[in-house]
């Protein structure tokens, strides 16, 4: 109403709606999304502006697409330093931004057009499980001057947890993804390659992802007998055993709570599991099924987490990073974060019935993964 009186109503073309941020609120352990903010509007902004290194892009939805003005430009959030970037971007945002989606799709795309004169970075997407020191194995790939990886960008989780839940459709998926991936990386310098480390339920985009970027490379990394470290995870709030029971009856009312309940959406829909491990095993060996069924997209070996921390001097890494790289394991990637070593150790896991490990056994046939890889016998 206040918009329809003083004229505001209607965003003028090739401009977005400016606003001031009042107010905050985000656990850090959900996807984030517009309502993290609360705001007051403060007039318009040209999309040129936007294309700025400081605008990125943090939450999409139905009613359209927010971006964000950060102090410093994006690719100073590099994952040595946060390893999760959507943490300093709610952090330190300063204004928001706020445009339809059929803008956001011309806006983004329209960046590569002049790919002659400055193409785009050579890109390496890195998709994983959860808890398989693929943070750590991102920090390994980060070098100065050599290479630049971002640590799970927001807009990329809401896509793909968004497809999953029936949030998004696959039509909505193939005009969003091609806007997001070149809104990212539009001031990545185009002689580094660029790595964009995703959590553990963007391998479902690979086969959007290789259909629209044919040149982006592809890699994903898996860690066996991994299902008690994810459980660590997801057994850290009693909260999350409520939604997981809420979901399999009200999915859009346990959504409303928080997306990460919707991590496996599809999964949970179809198995409805009601105990955590059950849980803990879709978002374990969810993205292996979803590697399993389109392994031959993949560039690279599946990297194994033991692997890693066993033998990094195998991994091709530029020999001049390897000393760096090494070094990188020695401390814990994800300290001061809610998934830090600390935060996780003491945390107990379910006892394993027969019952349970029955029902265990099934998910793991469905999810195609190897007895010898889930280690549940």
């Amino acid at each position: 109403m206040c918009r329809n009186f003083n004229g505001t109503s209607e965003i003028p073309a090739k401009n977005a709606r400016l606003q001031k941020i009042v107010g905050k609120y985000n656990s850090r352990q959900d996807i984030p999304r517009r309502e993290d903010f609360v705001t007051i509007d403060a007039g318009f902004i040209s999309l040129e502006e936007l294309k700025a290194p400081q605008w990125t892009v943090y939450s999409l939805d139905t009613k359209g697409a927010i971006f964000i003005e950060l102090p410093k430009p994006l690719t100073h959030y590099l994952i040595d330093k946060y390893p999760f970037i959507f943490i300093p971007m709610f952090d330190e945002a300063l204004r928001i931004a706020e445009m339809d989606l059929k803008t956001y799709i011309s806006f983004g795309n329209e960046l590569e057009n002049d790919s002659k004169s400055n193409p785009p970075p050579k890109t390496l997407f890195f998709s994983n499980t959860a808890r398989g020191a693929s943070t750590l194995f991102g920090a390994m790939l980060q070098h100065d001057g050599h290479s630049i990886v971002y640590g799970e960008h927001p807009a990329l989780i809401i896509l793909s947890t968004g497809l999953k839940d029936l949030y998004w459709s696959e039509k909505d998926i193939n005009d969003l993804l091609p806007a997001t991936i070149k809104l990212i990386r539009k001031h990545i310098p185009s002689n580094q390659l660029f790595v964009i480390k995703t959590s553990s339920t963007q391998v479902n985009l690979v086969p959007f992802l290789s259909k629209h970027f044919p040149q982006m490379q592809h890699i994903f990394m898996f860690r066996k007998n991994g299902l008690n470290s994810v459980e660590r995870v997801v057994a850290r709030s009693f909260e999350n055993q409520i939604l997981l029971n809420l979901y399999n009856y009200f999915p859009s009312l346990a959504t409303f709570f928080g997306f990460l309940v919707a991590t496996e959406g599809t999964l949970q829909r179809r198995l409805k599991p009601t105990h955590i491990k059950e849980w803990s095993m879709l978002i374990y060996a969810g993205p292996y099924m979803y590697y399993k069924q389109n392994k031959e997209i993949f560039n690279f070996p599946i990297v194994w987490h033991d692997e890693l921390m066993e033998n990094p001097e195998k991994l091709n890494i530029p020999e001049k990073c390897i000393s760096n790289s090494i070094a990188k394991m020695k401390i814990d990637s994800q300290a001061d974060t809610y998934l830090s070593q600390k935060n996780l150790k003491d945390i107990k896991m379910s006892e394993m019935t027969p019952e349970l490990k029955q029902n265990l056994q099934k998910y793991a046939e469905i999810l195609l993964i190897e007895p010898e890889i889930h280690g549940i016998n």
